[in-house]
Parts: C-alpha cells; structure tokens; sequence
C-alpha cells in the first residue's frame, strides 16, 4: 500500500512539474555521431575501400533515427528549457549535415571519382566544426557564455571549406590543368579531352556536396551563437 501512495505522488509530481527534457545534449549526441561519420568519410578518401562508405551509411541511418526521435520528443514535451524553435533549428541543421556527407559517398561511388587532396582539405575542416559544435553544445547547459567561441569556430570552418572549394574551382578551370593531358611529342584524342573535362564536372560535382554539408554546420553554429547570446 506504501509503495503504492508513492508511485501515485510520483505519477502526480510529474504530472504538474513534468520532467524538462535536455535537449542540448540530445543534439550533441547527433554532432559526437556526426564527427563519427565525417571520420569514416575522411578514411574513405584515403583508402577508398567500401567498408568506409558502409560506415558513413550506418551513421547517417542511426542519426536520422535520432533527429526523428528528439523531433517526437520535441512534439510531446510541454516544456522546454530553450525556445522550441531553437530547439527546431538544432536538431534538424545538424542532420541536414548527415545528408549532405551522404552525398559526397553516393557521388563518389556513382561516379567513379578519385578522391584527391581538396576534397579531404574540405572533410578536415567539416571535422574541425563538427567537434567544436559538439563541445559547444556540452558546455551550454551550465556555461552558455563558453559556447559562443566554440559556435565561432563552426562558422569560421565553413568559410575556410568555401575557400578551399573557390581554390578547387580555379585549379580546375586554369590553363594549366588543360596543358597537363598534352606534350610537346602528342595531341591527346578527343575522347581523352571529352574524359577530362567529364572528370573536372565529377569532381565539382563531390566539391558541391561538401561546400553545402558546411553552409548547413554554420547554420547550426549560427543557431548556437545566437542561444548563446539570449541566456548567458
């Protein structure tokens, strides 16, 4: 009977005071899982091998299984310790990221292209905003104010990823990548030339995905910074 009258004040307790629902570290969970996939995404460009695309599959499902279930949770709570809306922007940006880097593999393997040294420029630095996110998120809850730099090094790795994509763009495009298929003993074949420049759209292609994975990471560190702002 004791036991009882408990679980009935606690059923009644819960009920007027509800548990609030940490929505910082649900979201931080989504970018630990998503430094784990831009971590197979970056061995993949290394060594190409296609357990490493496997890896990056397996986690893009498991986030989407994540966004979805901090997305119910989300609808069901009736408190919640930031603005809903914010809590909106986190959740969904962060697994925007998770489509995009599944993207760059479903390019690289449909389209048959060699990673090369721009692409994993780019990864390093998606990597590099991905793990301030995390930390930034982590330290939120109790120290707001310590998010907002973390929240900068996310933005500024996406201005370094449109640098590398801008410098990709030109190197491609440059009278000396056209000069480098001929010689001075021989005319490369219109089929070589076609082939070339195929490869030069494939790449741009790759390039495109990863540009857009770091538009969306400095969405959600621009989301961060602003939560920073309105409770430290």
């Amino acid at each position: 009977m004791k036991a009882r009258r408990e679980s009935l004040v606690k059923r009644l307790w819960r009920t007027v005071f509800p548990q609030v629902p940490d929505f910082q570290a649900r979201v931080a969970e989504q970018c630990r899982l998503l430094e784990q996939a831009l971590q197979a995404l970056a061995v993949l460009l290394e060594q190409a091998r296609g357990e490493h695309a496997q890896e990056v599959r397996r986690c893009v499902q498991r986030a989407h299984a994540l966004r979805q279930r901090n997305l119910d949770l989300l609808h069901r709570s009736f408190v919640t310790r930031i603005d809903r809306e914010d809590v909106y922007i986190l959740i969904t940006g962060v697994d925007h990221v998770f489509d995009y880097a599944m993207s760059s593999v479903r390019e690289l393997e449909l389209l048959d292209v060699a990673a090369d040294p721009w692409m994993k420029a780019m990864v390093v630095q998606l990597q590099k905003g991905a793990a301030a996110l995390t930390r930034g998120l982590e330290r939120f809850h109790d120290r707001p104010d310590e998010a907002e730099p973390l929240a900068a090094l996310a933005r500024r790795a996406e201005r370094e990823v449109e640098t590398l994509y801008r410098k990709a763009l030109a190197e491609m495009f440059a009278g000396e990548a056209y000069q480098a298929i001929t010689d001075e003993d021989a005319t490369p074949s219109g089929r070589e030339c076609v082939e070339f420049v195929i490869d030069r759209v494939k790449r741009r292609e790759v390039y495109r995905h990863l540009s857009n994975a770091a538009d969306r990471l400095a969405q959600v560190g621009e989301a961060l910074h602003d939560l920073s702002v309105k409770y430290a």
